[in-house]
């Protein structure tokens, strides 16, 4: 008998910007299917991020605590090609070079920045009968001017990142931050590049009420299966 939904019709339905924007940006699936390893996910957005670059941000917060000390970057690289080298499974050795493509990439951006890593937080925004949770990978301050970064192999539209970019301005105007939109920014590992929050803050209000009202239904119908052990080592959007 397949397991009942752990969500009863009087619990806060909780999802995060990348979980509204994947559902908003691939159709053709049915809402349980696209939502099922966004209910099920037993530690969430920001520890399934954390875990996946975790190698790459430990690399990037030690570089700027550090004085921007190139040789960390070095060290880091050299350790993980040793690592990609001596590991057997595909699927974790694609996750650690996917980690050394991280720290290259940050490295050729924001090796000159002179950031300070400031402590990581949880924000959330309410919207059509859900709650939106939004987590930085990276939170710094430079001048007195903070910077949310998110970082992904976003092999995604362009429409998606203009999403997160979106969703994760929006909580953060909730909490009561003032951040300019140009300092919300997407690291395209993929590609290398780094793309910023654009456009009005309303532009995709229709947009996240819809798929938000549409969650809101779905989720309580929802229902658990049995999920890979190596799901954690699957790259993150």
């Amino acid at each position: 008998m397949a397991q009942e939904s752990r969500t009863s019709r009087d619990e806060i339905i909780r999802v995060s910007v990348t979980c509204l924007a994947d559902f908003i940006t691939k159709p053709g699936r049915s809402a349980e299917k696209r939502l099922r390893p966004f209910k099920f996910s037993k530690r969430g957005e920001g520890f399934a991020r954390s875990s996946y670059y975790q190698a790459a941000l430990k690399s990037i917060r030690a570089y700027h605590s550090q004085g921007n000390d190139i040789t960390i970057f070095d060290q880091s690289t050299q350790e993980l090609r040793a690592l990609a080298l001596s590991e057997n499974d595909p699927r974790k050795r694609t996750k650690i070079e996917h980690n050394i493509e991280t720290i290259a990439a940050y490295r050729k951006l924001y090796s000159k920045r002179r950031f300070k890593v400031l402590k990581n937080r949880r924000l959330e925004f309410p919207i059509a009968g859900i709650v939106v949770t939004a987590q930085p990978d990276l939170w710094v301050e430079e001048d007195g001017i903070q910077v949310l970064l998110k970082i992904g192999m976003a092999r995604h539209s362009i429409s998606y990142i203009d999403l997160v970019l979106s969703l994760l301005r929006k909580a953060a105007i909730r909490s009561g931050l003032k951040i300019r939109a140009r300092n919300f920014v997407y690291l395209n590992v993929s590609t290398g590049r780094e793309m910023i929050c654009s456009g009005g803050l309303t532009r995709f209000n229709s947009t996240f009420s819809a798929a938000a009202r549409e969650i809101a239904g779905s989720w309580p119908k929802i229902v658990s299966e049995p999920q890979s052990s190596s799901d954690a080592d699957r790259p993150r959007p």
